[in-house]
Protein backbone atom coordinates (compact mmCIF):
# COMPACT_ATOMS: atom_id res chain seq x y z
CA UNK A 1 0.00 0.00 0.00
CA UNK A 2 2.05 2.66 -1.60
CA UNK A 3 -0.12 5.08 -2.24
CA UNK A 4 -3.27 6.14 -0.85
CA UNK A 5 -6.10 6.84 -3.73
CA UNK A 6 -9.70 8.10 -3.15
CA UNK A 7 -11.48 9.35 -5.81
CA UNK A 8 -14.72 11.33 -5.43
CA UNK A 9 -17.44 10.07 -7.72
CA UNK A 10 -19.77 13.15 -7.05
CA UNK A 11 -20.39 16.68 -8.44
CA UNK A 12 -16.64 17.43 -6.95
CA UNK A 13 -14.72 14.34 -9.06
CA UNK A 14 -11.95 15.57 -7.15
CA UNK A 15 -8.83 12.76 -7.34
CA UNK A 16 -6.76 12.42 -4.11
CA UNK A 17 -3.20 9.99 -4.28
CA UNK A 18 -0.65 10.64 -1.82
CA UNK A 19 2.10 8.43 -0.73
CA UNK A 20 1.42 6.51 2.43
CA UNK A 21 4.53 6.84 4.07
CA UNK A 22 4.56 10.46 3.99
CA UNK A 23 1.76 10.84 6.05
CA UNK A 24 1.88 12.47 8.97
CA UNK A 25 -1.26 11.82 11.07
CA UNK A 26 -5.02 11.89 10.18
CA UNK A 27 -7.64 13.27 12.34
CA UNK A 28 -11.60 13.36 11.82
CA UNK A 29 -13.96 16.17 11.32
CA UNK A 30 -17.38 15.42 11.14
CA UNK A 31 -18.21 12.97 8.13
CA UNK A 32 -14.67 14.40 6.26
CA UNK A 33 -10.88 12.94 7.29
CA UNK A 34 -7.71 15.70 7.12
CA UNK A 35 -4.64 14.05 6.47
CA UNK A 36 -1.41 15.78 7.04
CA UNK A 37 1.79 15.68 4.87
CA UNK A 38 3.84 17.63 6.14
CA UNK A 39 2.51 21.12 6.10
CA UNK A 40 -0.29 20.28 3.70
CA UNK A 41 -3.55 18.91 4.68
CA UNK A 42 -5.83 17.04 2.66
CA UNK A 43 -9.76 17.05 3.18
CA UNK A 44 -10.96 13.91 2.09
CA UNK A 45 -15.05 12.49 2.57
CA UNK A 46 -15.28 9.12 3.91
CA UNK A 47 -14.52 7.60 7.86
CA UNK A 48 -11.71 7.19 10.02
CA UNK A 49 -12.43 2.91 9.98
CA UNK A 50 -12.49 2.78 6.68
CA UNK A 51 -9.21 4.51 5.90
CA UNK A 52 -7.49 2.89 9.13
CA UNK A 53 -8.59 -0.45 7.71
CA UNK A 54 -6.72 -0.07 4.42
CA UNK A 55 -3.28 1.50 6.63
CA UNK A 56 -0.49 -0.74 8.14
CA UNK A 57 -1.44 -1.23 11.81
CA UNK A 58 2.42 -1.65 12.28
CA UNK A 59 2.73 1.98 11.22
CA UNK A 60 -0.61 3.80 11.49
CA UNK A 61 -2.46 3.28 14.91
CA UNK A 62 -5.52 5.03 16.29
CA UNK A 63 -4.98 7.29 19.34
CA UNK A 64 -7.91 8.30 19.68
CA UNK A 65 -11.58 7.84 18.90
CA UNK A 66 -10.62 11.29 16.13
CA UNK A 67 -6.65 10.12 15.56
CA UNK A 68 -4.68 8.22 13.35
CA UNK A 69 -0.43 8.73 13.41
CA UNK A 70 2.08 7.67 11.96
CA UNK A 71 4.32 5.73 14.54
CA UNK A 72 7.54 6.78 12.49
CA UNK A 73 6.27 10.55 13.18
CA UNK A 74 6.27 9.97 17.30
CA UNK A 75 9.25 11.66 18.76
CA UNK A 76 8.24 11.57 22.60
CA UNK A 77 5.10 10.65 25.00
CA UNK A 78 4.23 13.53 27.34
CA UNK A 79 2.13 12.25 30.64
CA UNK A 80 -1.42 14.33 31.25
CA UNK A 81 -3.93 14.08 33.51
CA UNK A 82 -6.24 10.79 34.16
CA UNK A 83 -3.83 8.12 32.46
CA UNK A 84 -4.16 10.07 29.22
CA UNK A 85 -0.94 11.12 27.22
CA UNK A 86 -0.33 13.73 24.62
CA UNK A 87 2.39 12.06 21.24
CA UNK A 88 4.46 14.98 19.83
CA UNK A 89 5.44 14.87 15.73
CA UNK A 90 8.19 15.21 14.28
CA UNK A 91 6.42 18.83 13.27
CA UNK A 92 5.74 19.53 16.80
CA UNK A 93 2.51 18.87 16.65
CA UNK A 94 0.64 17.42 19.75
CA UNK A 95 -2.02 14.78 19.87
CA UNK A 96 -3.86 13.12 22.43
CA UNK A 97 -3.55 9.34 22.87
CA UNK A 98 -6.27 8.27 25.01
CA UNK A 99 -6.31 5.77 27.70
CA UNK A 100 -8.25 3.30 25.60
CA UNK A 101 -5.36 3.07 22.92
CA UNK A 102 -2.31 3.71 25.03
CA UNK A 103 -1.04 0.48 25.93
CA UNK A 104 -1.02 -0.52 22.55
CA UNK A 105 0.81 2.53 20.98
CA UNK A 106 3.43 2.12 23.55
CA UNK A 107 3.92 -1.21 22.75
CA UNK A 108 4.42 -0.83 19.60
CA UNK A 109 6.83 2.32 19.78
CA UNK A 110 8.93 0.27 22.02
CA UNK A 111 9.13 -2.48 19.27
CA UNK A 112 9.00 -0.60 16.25
CA UNK A 113 11.83 0.00 13.99
CA UNK A 114 12.39 3.56 13.42
CA UNK A 115 12.16 5.35 10.28
CA UNK A 116 15.20 7.44 9.75
CA UNK A 117 15.04 10.73 7.94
Amino acid sequence: AGLLERREDGQGRETLRVKVAEIDWIDAAGDYMCIHVGKTTHVLRGTMKELESSLDPDIFQRVHRSAIVNLHRVRKLRPHANGEYFLTLDGGQELKLSRTHRDKVELLLNTAPRATA
